[in-house]
């Protein structure tokens, strides 16, 4: 979903916001597959069936937002959405982890949570400053 967004967004900021945390969802990866394979788990390369939805949706929508100041506003609640349904992902999964008793796993999840919790904070403060423009 982050590069169909990045390619969307007109907005320097957001688009800053969007490419910084693309980078930093190629680390994520990379981690939860060190996780899954310290859990004997094979990864799998599937959305989440409610983000793959949220994406669906966003493409539809999203690019038929005549106005770029309004369809930022709609990137970036649909990014800040994205964040959350992720962040309780990562909640779920550090419970497994620790249950598991992965050690390393554990601090990667917790790295990987901190990180898409300091992402959505950006896009609420983002979607603050659009929508008050809009106003």
């Amino acid at each position: 979903m982050l590069p169909n967004l990045q390619k969307a967004v007109t907005g320097e900021t957001l688009h800053g916001i969007v490419s910084e945390h693309l980078e930093q969802t190629k680390e994520h990866v990379a981690r939860l597959e060190q996780v899954f394979r310290a859990a004997g788990a094979e990864p799998s390369s599937n959305l989440y069936p409610p983000v793959e939805k949220l994406a669906q949706h966003h493409d539809e929508i999203g690019g038929s937002i005549p106005d770029d100041r309004l369809a930022d506003v709609y990137h970036a609640a649909a990014g800040a959405t994205t964040e959350r349904i992720e962040i309780a992902s990562y909640d779920a999964l550090l419970a497994l982890a620790q249950t598991l008793d992965l050690g390393d796993g554990v601090q990667l999840l917790e790295q990987t949570r901190k990180e898409e919790r300091d992402a959505l904070e950006k896009l609420e403060a983002e979607l603050e400053r659009l929508a008050a423009r809009l106003a």
